[in-house]
């Protein structure tokens, strides 16, 4: 499976719905190129759950409506309700609020290529997409779409924390986060001068 990810095209909608663009037809960070017309979904559309990361394990939603535009494909995304009775912190809430709050943007989509549906980049591929396309898949299979951290933004995931949006507890738990070490100042008796810790 190979997997594209695609930066701040998550946006918030209503309620606990969001709209993505899940694809676009530009050249990701390994040179290559989905052509959105060219994506089957069928399979996928038979259960369209959404994902943190690629993790499995971590099932947030799902997928109500995937559309095709013009170089793109777009999709509403709703995550998962808290189980009544559930008490705790609840994942799929978590990532919501990331989400809410711009704090993560991505979202990636895992395919793998149809036969016949992958090219190396021709000359015209290189003026429609840039000089750095090197592979353009215009046959391929959706498998899975995630709300990926990259790019997370830090500085926004310290304030969310710091403003109890986000508890430490969940960002460390949920998001291997370590809070950055802040700087103190103390007063030291016995020299009366302040020192930075």
């Amino acid at each position: 499976m190979q997997k594209k990810t695609l930066e701040a095209m998550v946006s918030k909608s209503d309620g606990v719905k969001v709209d993505a663009t899940i694809t676009t037809e530009t050249i990701d960070r390994d040179g290559e190129v989905l052509i959105s017309q060219g994506m089957d979904a069928g399979e996928y559309e038979k259960n369209p759950v959404v994902f943190y990361n690629h993790d499995y394990a971590q099932p947030i939603g799902k997928i109500t409506d995937l559309r095709r535009a013009k170089g793109k494909i777009d999709a509403s995304i709703e995550f998962a309700q808290r189980p009544e009775g559930f008490d705790g912190s609840y994942f799929p809430e978590f990532v919501e609020s990331l989400v809410d709050q711009g704090i993560v943007k991505g979202i990636s989509v895992g395919f793998v290529p149809l036969p016949g549906g992958v090219r190396k980049a021709s000359t015209k591929d290189r003026e429609d997409y840039g000089e750095t396309v090197r592979q353009v898949y215009s046959k391929w299979k959706l498998l899975e779409v995630s709300v990926a951290p990259l790019p997370a933004n830090a500085t926004a995931l310290v304030s969310a924390v710091r403003k109890g949006v986000v508890s430490l507890e969940d960002a460390t738990r949920w998001l291997d986060f370590t809070p950055p070490a802040r700087t103190i100042q103390i007063q030291v008796p016995r020299r009366g001068r302040l020192s930075t810790l």
